[in-house]
């Protein structure tokens, strides 16, 4: 299950591609993560962005970040509910389950919050930025390929 955790994550990550690069900002990117400021530049000078895509990016940025960190918040508290519970006997599992299920919720919502970000930034893009994202992106997966695909026969 961890390695199907983890494979997913990846995935979603590499899915969220050289585009959603474009919005990583400061020293943790867009979200908490990602390539920061230095990465932010190469992107920009990759698909030549003018100053105004680059305010743009800036200003699609933030809004998500505020979107999204609310949505953080909860996951973090939900992560620090169910480290009580398991502390805790007997094992309610009816309540881990609601907790999970609360998870999941809160991750879609993220995921949809990022890709709606990402399609913003790509609205901006010129139709040869948009090819050379999309080269790029293809770089990216090419470059990770195999990188999380162990097979040791361990679930997790």
């Amino acid at each position: 299950m961890k390695k199907f955790t983890i494979g997913f994550l990846v995935f979603a990550m590499v899915a969220i591609g050289t585009v959603f690069a474009l919005a990583q900002r400061g020293d943790k990117g867009i979200h908490g993560r990602g390539f920061g400021h230095r990465g932010f530049e190469r992107m920009a000078e990759k698909l030549n962005l003018t100053d105004a895509q680059k305010e743009q990016v800036k200003q699609i940025s933030e809004a998500s970040r505020a979107k999204v960190k609310p949505l953080k918040e909860s996951m973090r508290a939900n992560r620090q509910q169910l480290e009580s519970l398991t502390e805790n006997e007997p094992f309610d599992e009816a309540q881990v389950q609601t907790i999970a299920n609360r998870q999941g919720a809160i991750a879609a919502q993220i995921i949809v919050e990022k890709e709606r970000a990402k399609w913003e930034i790509f609205q901006i893009l010129t139709v040869e930025q948009r090819a050379q994202a999309k080269q790029l992106k293809e770089q990216m997966k090419e470059r990770f390929k195999g990188r999380f695909n162990k097979s040791d026969g361990e679930d997790f």
